[in-house]
């Protein structure tokens, strides 16, 4: 019998391919498991930061437009990153448990900070930062190895600011003669008028009777704000905002327009089938708001904007150097140019009938100046069909354009446009 030998052993080379399949195949599968894991992870991380990132813009964005509060930055950004994490594993048809499950996790691992940094002149900076961290669960031949699930962890910043840009402005405004009909709107000084009036008819002449004559009876009427009217309630609220913007920091006023003086130049110009004597651009918001407020309350004429467009879009164009010259004179390097062309009608000229050549030359005029690099907002007033497409077409974008079917929303629409030419943009910053 041959005795045992521990060098024959080592040297034995039988039954090694057996033990190396043995011990490498459980680390093959591992292996194929992780480089499938390797893709879904970065994919549910690439997933998860454009999700964060939306969150932190939509907070910062709200801080600079809406003046929400620090505490409420925070609470918008984690509500709108969990709610679309827990809306994306829903529609990728995940169940109750493993959702609530997931929800739970990302609440605690989710964290937000928002700080709000005033500066000097009238700039205040905000900045959102969202740190979040979930985990991916691993696939069964990942699972071999002993691996359950990663954590994944994004981080986002997003920053955006309110501050009073420096700019110039016309107002192209129509005063023909349907401006001065009623909106639905009951005036709230003087809501009522009580009169009276002589009519023949039959009337009650008492004891049951009913004669027939002349006699006089009081009538009670409800009295509405006019279209003119409204419209200086709404330019009123644009001039605020804009002077809001001026100064965010100021609560008197007199300091808001004096912030505006160094930043904001408005002109108005109105028209209705003749162009009116223009306010050129001034520094401030005073001239063009004792110009809208002298608008007549009982206006008259037709409707053609040519004119008003010519004057606004020459005034502005950059090749006016006016502009340029004033507000350097004030040491703003930059500043954005708007247009706002309102009217509640459609171009017509001096008659009853809406004229296709003017409403061209209206909406050739709008695409020069926005070829020109002027930004234009739109308002249609209660205004008919041609008046909206012709609106439309002369705004430069969707978001620039305004339907307003009552004096409350003639008001929101000229707020909106006052912050929309205030603001700056927002970024991320990560």
């Amino acid at each position: 019998m041959t005795g045992f030998s521990l060098t024959r052993l080592l040297r034995d080379r039988s039954g090694n391919f057996g033990m190396m399949t043995a011990i490498l195949v459980p680390v093959l599968i591992g292996g194929a498991g992780i480089a499938v894991d390797l893709t879904n992870v970065l994919q549910k991380k690439a997933a998860l930061q454009a999700v964060a990132d939306s969150a932190t813009l939509a907070a910062a964005s709200s801080m600079s437009n809406d003046d929400i509060s620090e505490a409420e930055a925070m609470a918008l950004a984690r509500h709108f990153l969990i709610s679309q994490y827990i809306e994306d594993m829903r529609r990728s048809g995940a169940g109750q448990t493993e959702i609530d499950t997931a929800r739970a996790a990302i609440e605690d691992n989710t964290e937000a900070l928002a700080t709000t940094t005033a500066s000097s002149g009238a700039t205040k900076a905000f900045e959102v930062t969202l740190d979040t961290t979930t985990r991916v669960e691993l696939s069964a031949l990942t699972r071999i190895l002993g691996f359950e699930s990663v954590p994944v962890s994004v981080h986002s910043v997003a920053q955006s600011a309110r501050e009073g840009h420096a700019l110039s402005m016309y107002l192209v405004l129509d005063e023909s003669g349907s401006m001065g009909e009623d909106t639905t709107t009951v005036d709230p000084v003087l809501p009522t008028t009580t009169r009276t009036r002589t009519v023949v008819g039959y009337y009650d002449c008492g004891r049951r009777y009913q004669c027939y004559g002349q006699h006089v009876e009081t009538v009670t009427e409800t009295n509405y704000v006019t279209k003119i009217a409204a419209l200086k309630s709404a330019a009123a609220v644009m001039f605020s905002e804009l002077k809001a913007a001026a100064a965010p920091d100021a609560t008197v006023p007199s300091a808001q327009e004096a912030a505006a003086r160094e930043m904001i130049r408005i002109g108005a110009v109105s028209y209705t089938h003749e162009t009116k004597t223009p306010q050129r651009p001034a520094w401030g918001t005073t001239a063009a708001a004792d110009y809208v407020n002298a608008l007549p309350p009982l206006p008259s004429g037709g409707t053609d904007a040519r004119g008003a467009m010519a004057i606004a879009s020459t005034d502005l164009a950059s090749t006016n150097p006016t502009e340029a010259d004033a507000h350097k004179a004030k040491g703003n390097a930059g500043f954005a140019r708007f247009i706002v062309l309102m009217t509640d009608g459609e171009m017509t000229g001096y008659s009853a009938s809406w004229n296709k050549s003017i409403d061209d030359a209206v909406r050739s005029a709008c695409a020069a100046a926005k070829k020109d690099g002027i930004t234009i907002f739109t308002v249609a007033f209660m205004a008919p069909d041609r008046g909206k497409a012709l609106l439309k077409a002369c705004a430069s974008s969707n978001e620039n354009y305004y339907e307003s079917d009552d004096m409350s929303d003639l008001v929101t629409a000229f707020g909106e446009i006052g912050r929309k030419a205030a603001k700056s943009a927002v970024r991320l910053t990560n």
